[in-house]
């Protein structure tokens, strides 16, 4: 009589996590997202990892479907990958209201603290002399940002020539190049790129009938605004209409959304297009102030386009800050939640072959922009030899960024102080 079968004891095991998942509140989403965000230094996956360990294998909160399916999802739809899966993960658990508190919790560390070292770094520019303290960080975050393109080369594409091909035609596009639509343009093409790479597999006459058997995608119509109201931001973006505004606080709010919904990739992918639009085209940043916005943001825990809190302050002090950081971050979150049409499609080989050009084109997007940014500095020997070195220890031995910049700017302080 007392035995028990395995399956009542699975049975139970589910029950016992679905009621620990009705139990959370937003204050205890609130908090582990701000644990989270604590110590989520080099964002992207490192954030999308802590998340399982403390919410799948320490709180049971979560399964880890839950978490692939928001990688999926966040892996077709623009943003920054991570802080969609957060919202994905606050939207399953907590609804709407979850969402945004898991999104505010994870950011909030990494966004105070840029923003303290904006006002540190503003408030001293004439002070003290920030080009020579920083200027061994330009070699240490180009090494940076080459370690994780080669890293994703090799794993990615490094045994498919065409797509090695694709990837290194976007390198040599982007290097001779400074607009921005160009590079919005390399990334449409690789979709196209990877469609035209794939059709071998499927026919017109099947892709049709495939989508037709998934049904009609309906949403409400507050969905629906939303989604004009962001096509309308991203049509003012991409045509540069903006630039006819008066107001600045509406060009920082149409500039970082439409940064927003046309970022595929991850945050390291957005680095040679925010340096084209703000560097060369806007010249709202010298290039030496984009290049510390980028190392403050490696400096800090969560993803690299904290560096949007950076920037509107620049611009428009803490006012300015919030609006770039909201605006950076919650459109592509919104969509996250609104759209789940790509769900149903996700394992789809249109989708996947599409996804597979893209990610060439992202790749070189990656090392162009590391090669771009060292090139842009004065180069000496010096920083040669922190590049170099920042190189190797990150990519062969795994060095925490963090660390990295942290010893690039002591290098610069003892040079600047004491030599």
């Amino acid at each position: 009589m007392f035995n028990t079968s395995a399956a009542q004891i699975h049975l139970a095991e589910n029950s016992i996590k679905t009621a620990q998942r009705k139990n959370i509140t937003l204050k205890n989403l609130f908090f582990t997202f701000f644990k989270i965000g604590c110590v989520s230094f080099g964002g992207h996956m490192a954030l999308v990892s802590l998340v399982q360990k403390m919410m799948v294998d320490k709180d049971e909160t979560l399964d880890n479907e839950v978490i692939l399916d928001g990688i999926t999802i966040a892996s077709l739809l623009p943003g920054p990958l991570a802080v969609n899966v957060v919202a994905y993960i606050g939207y399953h658990l907590k609804g709407k209201t979850g969402a945004v508190i898991s999104i505010v919790g994870v950011l909030l560390p990494a966004c105070t603290l840029m923003l303290v070292l904006s006002r540190i770094y503003f408030a001293f520019s004439y002070k003290v002399d920030w080009a020579q303290i920083m200027y061994y960080v330009g070699g240490a975050v180009s090494a940076i940002i080459l370690s994780t393109g080669l890293h994703l080369f090799k794993k990615e594409i490094s045994r498919n020539y065409k797509k090695g091909l694709l990837c290194i035609f976007t390198i040599v596009i982007v290097s001779l190049t400074n607009n921005y639509l160009i590079t919005i343009g390399l990334i449409i093409s690789g979709a196209f790129v990877g469609f035209l790479l794939g059709n071998n597999r499927y026919s017109p006459v099947s892709i049709a009938n495939y989508f037709k058997s998934k049904g009609k995608f309906k949403i409400g119509p507050g969905a629906s605004l939303v989604i004009l109201l962001f096509a309308v931001s991203e049509f003012l973006f991409l045509s540069a209409m903006f630039k006819n505004f008066n107001s600045l606080i509406l060009k920082i709010g149409v500039v970082f959304s439409g940064i927003s919904l046309s970022l595929f990739g991850g945050g390291y992918v957005m680095i040679p297009i925010m340096q084209s639009l703000f560097v060369n085209n806007l010249r709202w940043l010298t290039n030496q102030q984009f290049i510390d916005s980028i190392a403050f943001s490696q400096a800090t825990p969560g993803p690299i386009l904290v560096s949007a809190t950076f920037i509107g302050y620049k611009l428009a002090g803490v006012g300015g800050a919030v609006l770039a950081t909201a605006a950076m971050f919650a459109p592509s979150a919104i969509l996250m939640v609104i759209v789940r049409i790509f769900k149903k499609n996700k394992d789809h080989t249109v989708v996947k072959d599409m996804i597979a050009g893209v990610k060439a084109v992202v790749i070189g997007l990656i090392i162009s922009s590391a090669v771009k940014i060292l090139f842009q500095q004065h180069l000496s020997v010096s920083i040669v030899v922190v590049a170099v070195a920042s190189f190797i220890l990150c990519f062969k031995y795994k060095i925490s960024p963090v660390y990295l910049i942290i010893a690039s700017i002591s290098i610069g302080t003892i040079a600047n102080f004491l030599i």
